[in-house]
């Protein structure tokens, strides 16, 4: 297959590469970490979004906290993102991912809203592409013979990073995303056998 005709059939994961790096670019995370008015200018959280600033769903994407989370949301989108457009396409791989990430986001936000305050997550942001990344995990996991076992052993995972460093907007929003993914996926093929 020619070069031209295999990077086409990649383009929804190398723009959304492309819009990380220049986004990363002109916060400043090249500088080693992205500037705290940055987070808090750009970056999702409860308090930002329940007062309008809905925006954030998508600005808070394309970046990352710092030039190693950046490395790895590349290595990461690189990865989730090309394994499902291959398998499905471009413009359903776009559908899902913000379907997934926003999905997942207001959940997450939703629960921050009712649950207690007791940590300050209400006035924390947070960025990363994450969260679509983990939909997608779960969505491509229910196409796989072993998906029950491949889910728990994510969860395992995720459980034990939780145990080593807790980060809880982006570790419990990972649980949720993978959940809907996997949802979805199983939703899809109960469709399909029908």
């Amino acid at each position: 297959m020619p070069i031209n005709l295999t990077l086409w059939r990649f383009r929804f994961t190398l723009a959304f590469l492309a819009v990380m790096l220049v986004a990363n670019t002109l916060a400043g995370t090249f500088s080693g970490e992205l500037p705290a008015n940055a987070l808090a200018d750009w970056g999702i959280g409860k308090d930002a979004v329940w007062s309008g600033e809905v925006w954030r769903f998508v600005t808070a994407t394309f970046l990352s906290h710092d030039r190693g989370m950046l490395v790895r949301q590349l290595l990461f989108a690189a990865a989730i993102l090309g394994y499902t457009e291959r398998k499905r396409g471009s413009v359903s791989t776009l559908v899902l991912f913000f379907s997934l990430d926003l999905a997942a986001s207001g959940l997450l936000l939703l629960g921050v809203a009712l649950w207690p305050d007791t940590t300050g997550l209400s006035a924390a942001h947070d960025v990363g592409m994450s969260l679509g990344g983990f939909g997608l995990i779960g969505l491509a996991v229910t196409g796989m013979r072993w998906r029950f076992p491949l889910l728990a052993a994510i969860l395992l995972m995720i459980g034990l990073k939780i145990a080593f460093a807790f980060d809880p907007l982006a570790d419990i929003g990972h649980i949720i995303a993978l959940w809907l993914g996997f949802l979805l996926g199983l939703a899809q093929l109960r469709m399909s056998g029908r």
